[in-house]
């Protein structure tokens, strides 16, 4: 979502709007989804996991096995990596937590007219909790498995698939060129609200004049069906209550 304050009026216009969901590749089809009530929960695919997920489910509460195989996940997303501040390749080589927000955070600054001006007062707050993503299990995998002979520690790169805090908002504004500050939050079930009440917030106290404000979350879904398993919290049938 892209926030702008409209100067002498005090009040706040949302002015762009972005992202990707489980079978909807835009905001969209989201709604239309919403509309006719699809169910976008699919069977976890075996490419999501490190092995057959077959292998990590279970029927009853076990440790270290998922109730459930149904999930809500983005599939077939493609990552264009050109037209940003930052080398393609290194964008390419991003976890897909990063390659969502830069997807959805250009397309929402896009949808209204900015200058090289504005660039300067448009600032990026992110909400992303803070959840094992792909990249970082990989890394944790290879550290305590040892499952790689060629592996030979971690590398800079490693630093920026994995974090998941602190880079999603710097990330996107470096690759932007938006130079109003950004930060990324984590306020667990609350994260995206709060990224915009603060948006809003720096954009009363004029601290920018636009500012990109929403969440961004793609962990390693292995992690969270076994995590939410545990803690009792995930459905069987895939069917939120």
């Amino acid at each position: 979502m892209k926030t702008r304050y409209i100067k002498n009026i005090g009040k706040i216009a949302v002015v762009g709007m972005a992202g990707v969901f489980p079978k909807a590749l835009d905001t969209r089809q989201f709604l239309d989804n919403i509309i006719h009530k699809k169910d976008c929960v699919i069977i976890v695919p075996d490419h999501r996991w490190v092995g057959p997920v077959k292998d990590f489910i279970s029927p009853q509460t076990l440790p270290d096995k998922a109730i459930s195989d149904k999930a809500g996940l983005i599939e077939n997303f493609l990552f264009d990596p050109t037209g940003f501040l930052v080398d393609k390749d290194l964008l390419s080589s991003l976890d897909p937590l990063h390659q969502l927000v830069l997807h959805a955070g250009r397309d929402a600054f896009l949808q209204c007219s900015h200058t090289k001006e504005d660039k300067k007062r448009t600032g990026v707050i992110l909400a992303a909790i803070a959840l094992p993503t792909d990249a970082s299990s990989q890394i944790s995998w290879q550290i305590l498995c040892n499952c790689n002979k060629n592996y030979k520690g971690l590398v800079p790169r490693d630093f920026s698939n994995a974090g998941v805090v602190s880079l999603p908002a710097s990330i996107l504004a470096r690759a932007m060129g938006l130079q109003g500050g950004c930060f990324t939050l984590d306020a667990a079930c609350a994260s995206s609200l709060y990224s915009i009440k603060l948006a809003c917030e720096h954009l009363h106290l004029k601290k920018a004049d636009i500012m990109v404000a929403g969440g961004v979350s793609r962990p390693d879904s292995l992690y969270t069906q076994i995590g939410f398993t545990q803690l009792q919290a995930l459905s069987p049938s895939g069917r939120c209550s």
